[in-house]
């Protein structure tokens, strides 16, 4: 009864703080984290263990158990959610050092009028010794002929389908927090949409993404990203066709364009009807 009535008495203390604070997702360490800064201003018992102190909170409605079950090697996961959490909120707590991408990062920053129902998290593989990266144009047909890769490691989550795609090593370039979010900028957006363009509904849905951009990009941050990132693949013959394509005038494209362009690259995986530009010597569906 003593511990009930600790709990009882702080309680609006507790439900003032879970809702005056700017995170909404918990999981259960952060919880336990909590309990143990707050436990002497809240009067708790040194009995209260994080166990039953999520018991006490989600009995008193104060933050809900959400469970998330994934495909894949990924394990499940349980989070805690204050009622005014977004699901954006929700899906970048799940991994950690994860950020919204693609799609999903395309609509937070207002390039697309598209409602997202599956939502792109990424997280990045660990950093991975330089090596002697050599490439084929046979090699580059052969990858490009075939489907794009896409990740199995998802989750279904009320009326959205979360992915969690294992993105390659980029020292976190273009990412930043939007509202205790992390998502991608702008331009690191563009970039995740023209290498994996599935990511975003094709490459008719990208065209649109780029030409919603085009008078708000920054070129220049674009290629110090894309330098960053250091692709094998010749990326920026597909951006440059995307900005072309948009818009975007030929002077503001002299850096991209003057980058070598040995290979035939290719804007899409698996196309069956092509056209070739010369401009960017790359292949794209026909008739974008």
């Amino acid at each position: 009864m003593g511990n009930k009535s600790r709990f009882y008495i702080a309680e609006s203390n507790i439900k003032a703080f879970f809702k005056e604070s700017v995170r909404k997702v918990y999981s259960y360490e952060q919880l336990g984290e909590i309990l143990e800064q707050k436990r002497n201003q809240w009067n708790l018992p040194i009995t209260m263990n994080t166990e039953k102190f999520i018991e006490k909170i989600t009995s008193s409605n104060t933050l809900k158990k959400e469970e998330f079950f994934f495909s894949g090697s990924l394990s499940n996961k349980i989070r805690y959610v204050d009622s005014a959490s977004s699901i954006f909120q929700l899906a970048v707590s799940l991994i950690n050092k994860s950020y919204l991408s693609h799609f999903t990062a395309a609509f937070i920053h207002g390039l697309t009028n598209q409602i997202p129902k599956t939502i792109y998290i990424t997280f990045e593989q660990s950093k991975k010794n330089q090596i002697e990266r050599q490439l084929e144009q046979e090699r580059i047909d052969i990858a490009f002929s075939k489907a794009q890769r896409k990740s199995e490691t998802i989750a279904i989550y009320e009326d959205y389908t979360l992915v969690i795609h294992n993105g390659m090593y980029s020292h976190r370039a273009g990412i930043y927090v939007l509202d205790d979010i992390s998502v991608t900028n702008i331009e690191r957006t563009l970039i995740d949409i023209t290498v994996r363009p599935a990511y975003a509904g094709g490459v008719d849905s990208v065209l649109d993404i780029y030409k919603h951009s085009s008078n708000i990009i920054s070129i220049n941050k674009l290629i110090a990203i894309l330098e960053k990132i250091n692709f094998i693949y010749p990326y920026h013959q597909a951006i440059g066709f995307y900005l072309e394509r948009a818009g975007i005038a030929t002077s503001r494209l002299n850096d991209l364009m003057k980058k070598p362009k040995p290979y035939r690259f290719y804007l899409n995986y698996e196309m069956k009807e092509m056209e070739f530009d010369k401009t960017w010597n790359i292949f794209s569906p026909k008739g974008i």
